[in-house]
């Protein structure tokens, strides 16, 4: 009797105990954005930015106001934090170095939560392309971008520079790619299975170029009232070439002033925060509805800064700080205190072992950085690590809690003290007295470092190379006329 019973009873036990192993494990709502800087209210990157439900997410764990990333342009930053492994490790550099090829056996975040169990589901950007992105090594499911108004052709600001555009577009926000992603979203925290823990990468496209928004959101910010950065004239004065090649003066700011765009970008750039920052508001709610409103780890994260006019540079691609801030948060329920602050210098070679630690997961070998986990607890910590970023090989930039010493590929530098220069206008790379400060930031950059993934072909990474391919599953859908994939 016992014998013919033992299978139901082992079966019975395989069913109470899946719930409970999955409510052991936090879900996971893992949330990339493209481009966005510090305009945010939060953070005070400028003094129109209105943020409210981006400030209402972070305000519920701990913000990271000196985040940055681990290289100024979206294929090697997204690289980088998923794969736990710099730049200077795996080559990837730039926008035009290749990543598939280096991380297709990396035990990447997304495949190592897959790995221990998790129901991974992604859509959106997460990756900067999408050829991988459907593997089932990969993701449980892969969604991809979502159809959305991106009129490349539109030519909306008169500038003729590709998708360096910004104009209002006659829509509602319901036809945008990202409202879209977030209805999906929502939907898998209201629906997904509760027998394994959930991990959901949502990938917003916004704020990335063209700046393509509905009316409504430029009407927010009257063009009239439309503050400019705050710069100065002979920023690159002092600037060795190195730095000047990658403001690149001579290209974009030269085309912004020559038609006289600069209001309207700043007015444009705005707007499309405000429209992403609606999504995130639906996001926050439809988490809030959801059965896993108590049991989520949040991650908030943007890929890299953003430059509109900063030192004569616009887009990402330069060492400087508007380039390598980042918007950066983590709400870890039991662990973070709602309204918590920390403002050591963090970068995201931080994530993955912190993102580990939360979800009781084992690290694996390859991942070197150190875990967030002490600042969680307690913001003001013991933290001796320092913020890196790479553009190219040779091109480092350190960032402590007061300095950033910037080294290119020539050996020339950049030296600033954030205590008495927070728009890094004054290099005091050459002056006396600062032989230490400097010796001490360079020695977190490396003595080798990897060739670049493209041969050397990649380039500088100064050309905002977009994403051209959609990928798999619904974001690979074409819409109709004018209408197709962010990128």
């Amino acid at each position: 009797m016992i014998k013919r019973l033992l299978p139901a009873l082992l079966a019975l036990l395989v069913l109470l105990v899946l719930p409970l192993q999955a409510a052991d494990k936090p879900d996971v709502l893992f949330i990339a954005v493209d481009d966005l800087n510090d305009w945010t209210t939060y953070l005070g990157g400028h003094p129109q930015a209105r943020t409210p439900n981006i400030d209402r997410l972070v305000a519920r764990g701990m913000a990271f106001t000196n985040a940055h990333c681990a290289a100024p342009a979206c294929n090697p930053s997204r690289a980088a934090l998923m794969s736990g492994l710099r730049p200077w490790t795996t080559g990837i550099y730039t926008n035009g170095d290749p990543a598939q090829g280096v991380l297709k056996d990396v035990q990447t975040i997304n495949r190592h939560f897959l790995a221990q169990g998790y129901n991974t589901r992604g859509g959106g950007k997460i990756y900067h392309g999408y050829g991988s992105e459907g593997r089932t090594d990969s993701w449980t499911e892969w969604s991809g971008l979502f159809p959305s108004i991106n009129e490349h052709d539109a030519n909306m600001n008169g500038l003729k520079n590709g998708h360096f555009d910004w104009g209002p577009v006659d829509a509602k926000p319901s036809d945008m790619g990202d409202y879209k992603l977030t209805d999906w979203a929502v939907n898998h925290l209201r629906t997904a299975p509760a027998d394994k823990p959930l991990f959901l990468g949502v990938g917003y496209v916004k704020p990335h170029l063209p700046w393509y928004v509905p009316k409504e959101y430029f009407d927010r910010f009257p063009l009239d009232s439309i503050k400019l950065p705050v710069v100065k004239e002979d920023d690159l004065a002092d600037i060795p070439p190195a730095g000047v090649k990658m403001a690149r003066p001579e290209g974009d700011h030269a085309k912004v002033l020559q038609g006289n765009q600069w209001h309207k970008a700043v007015q444009a750039y705005l707007a499309t925060i405000s429209f992403l920052d609606d999504q995130v508001g639906r996001l926050l709610d439809g988490l809030d509805a959801s059965p896993r409103k108590d049991n989520t780890v949040i991650i908030w994260w943007t890929d890299h800064g953003w430059a509109l006019g900063e030192k004569q540079h616009w887009r990402k691609f330069a060492l400087w700080e508007e380039t390598t801030r980042t918007s950066f948060a983590i709400v870890a329920p039991g662990v973070t205190r709602p309204g918590s602050i920390c403002t050591a210098p963090v970068d995201y070679t931080n994530l993955y072992p912190t993102l580990c630690q939360l979800a009781g997961l084992p690290l694996p070998a390859h991942v070197k950085g150190a875990s967030l986990l002490p600042l969680l607890e307690d913001p003001k910590a013991t933290w001796s690590e320092v913020a890196v970023c790479t553009h190219g090989k040779g091109n480092h930039s350190a960032r402590d809690s007061r300095w950033r010493y910037i080294r290119y590929a020539d050996g020339s530098e950049e030296l600033y003290d954030h205590d008495n220069d927070p728009n890094e206008w004054t290099n005091l790379a050459g002056d006396v007295g600062t032989s230490e400060i400097k010796a001490r930031l360079a020695a977190v950059f490396p003595r080798e470092e990897a060739k670049p993934t493209s041969g050397g072909k990649g380039g500088n990474g100064s050309e905002d190379g977009g994403d051209k391919k959609p990928g798999k599953g619904r974001g690979g859908k074409k819409g109709k006329a004018a209408k197709t994939a962010d990128n």
